[in-house]
């Protein structure tokens, strides 16, 4: 039955509008799966016999605990991962990327346009395939009354910028082939015309999954423009009841699929199942469901239930949200230890912290390396009194670092202090290279922002987030 219905579902109503020939992206070999585990970021390799955690849980200036809400990895193997305090209003969200070779050096506020009372994001989390761009879904809502609603899709840069996002309206749950946006209206599938940009809003309907009988939310194709994995859920109230994943053989996103197509299935799934990633050769999916993230060598037939061509892989009972990308786990692995050239053997002991696994927080915590020795975050040396005018002349700090590494430091003071509503304003920026582990002077400096509002700052609790690489700390002073 499950196949017929599929099946219909497909001769039916999957519509092509275009038959323009695909150009599909360039395609690596997948090499790993990132994911969210127990609100942490871990990456794992496809087997699951190697697995590093990047980030443990955050604890902000308010003492609050922030977790880690989604993750995204690009072709290249970028990874991206968005936190905030669970429950806590959506223009709070901060964002981390780490590279390909394990370090990290840009992170930013996952952000909104203003102007909403409620907002829900990220609905559908993504990164392009070459790293560059952010797009994330999102549901907003106005005060009364009447309250008016909008959904859409949010696309920024994945840098650090504070700048708002570009708004696409009409669209939602994104996902990403190359540069070009996946996303859903209703129960058709749609694709970003090939003439549009990451930030453009013409959009071409490719599939109907209304014959399904299953609301479509995310979807993913694989880089090589064959094969396609479809995310479709019925709810019962607030409760996800049904979750399963479609899987399709495609001819790119610009052609409609071959009828009968050779693999046309749902694939086999303990309980709701949600959130696949297909690898770039689509020869692999990763998926969760109520025995966790799973990877499985994708299906070669239309038999239905998919037959995986090899056996699912629980890489994490508790994980969720897998996303599969290039980078090399090896990259991401502690590094082994020093040998005595002697022939003592090693002089140091493995590291049992992964790169980035250090909680941040206003002070290294209790069993952690001294500040200034190997593998400690980043601590900042402040004034008693901090004064408003120090940091408007530009205020040397001092900070002591256990590495060589760029060392950026972002300070923020709440919104209603300049008049503002959301989330914290950066007032003050500084950045400096240090050569070696020790103590490196950074100059703060307040931006444009602050200075046209300078007489406001006085008295405003200013936060400090110093980071080094994949290792943060903060610090909250009041200005004086």
């Amino acid at each position: 039955m499950l196949r017929a219905v599929c099946v219909r579902a497909r001769r039916a109503l999957l519509l092509c509008v275009g038959c323009v020939a695909l150009s599909a992206p360039g395609v690596a070999v997948a090499a790993s799966v990132a994911y969210v585990d127990n609100g942490e970021v871990w990456v794992s390799s496809l087997d699951g016999t190697q697995k590093v955690r990047l980030a443990t849980h955050v604890v902000g200036s308010d003492g609050q605990i922030e977790k880690w809400l989604d993750v995204a990895q690009s072709d290249g193997g970028r990874i991206v991962a968005v936190r905030n305090v669970p429950g806590r209003i959506s223009r709070f969200s901060w964002f981390k990327v780490w590279e390909p070779d394990g370090t990290s050096t840009v992170e930013g506020p996952l952000n909104a346009p203003s102007g909403w009372s409620v907002y829900v994001y990220p609905l559908g989390f993504d990164i392009t395939a070459d790293g560059k761009h952010l797009v994330y879904g999102f549901s907003n809502s106005s005060g009364c009354c009447p309250i008016s609603f909008q959904t859409g899709i949010y696309v920024r840069p994945a840098t650090n910028s504070a700048l708002d996002p570009i708004t696409i309206t009409g669209q939602q749950y994104p996902s990403l082939f190359g540069s070009r946006i996946i996303a859903a209206s209703g129960s058709t599938v749609s694709v970003q015309q090939t003439t549009a940009s990451t930030y453009g809003s013409p959009f071409d309907p490719w599939l109907d999954t209304s014959g399904t009988g299953l609301e479509q939310h995310g979807s993913d194709v694989a880089a090589n423009g064959q094969l396609a994995a479809f995310d479709l859920e019925h709810w019962n109230g607030g409760t996800q009841d049904v979750g399963k994943i479609a899987v399709l053989a495609i001819q790119g996103v610009d052609a409609s699929p071959a009828s009968p197509a050779a693999v046309d299935c749902y694939l086999p799934a303990t309980g709701v199942a949600h959130d696949p990633s297909l690898s770039m050769d689509a020869k692999q999916i990763a998926w969760d469901d109520g025995q966790g993230v799973k990877v499985a060598g994708t299906p070669t037939t239309s038999a239905d239930p998919c037959v995986p061509s090899s056996t699912p892989v629980v890489i994490s009972a508790t994980g969720r949200y897998p996303a599969i990308g290039g980078a090399d786990i090896g990259a991401f692995l502690p590094k082994p230890p020093a040998t005595d050239p002697a022939g003592g053997g090693a002089t140091t002991a493995p590291t049992t912290t992964p790169p980035g696994s250090t909680p941040p927080g206003t002070t290294p915590p209790a069993g952690s390396p001294a500040a200034g020795a190997p593998g400690s975050v980043p601590v900042v040396t402040l004034p008693a009194r901090l004064t408003v005018a120090a940091l408007a002349r530009g205020l040397a700090v001092t900070v002591r670092v256990g590495a060589a590494g760029t060392v950026r430091i972002t300070a923020t003071v709440p919104a209603r202090v300049l008049g503002r509503r959301g989330k914290p304003i950066v007032v003050a920026t500084g950045t400096a290279r240090a050569t070696r582990a020790g103590k490196l002077a950074v100059r703060l400096r307040l931006n444009a922002t602050a200075r046209r509002r300078v007489n406001r700052l006085k008295g405003a609790r200013l936060t400090l987030r110093i980071m080094q690489g994949t290792r943060t700390s903060t610090r909250t002073i009041t200005l004086r």
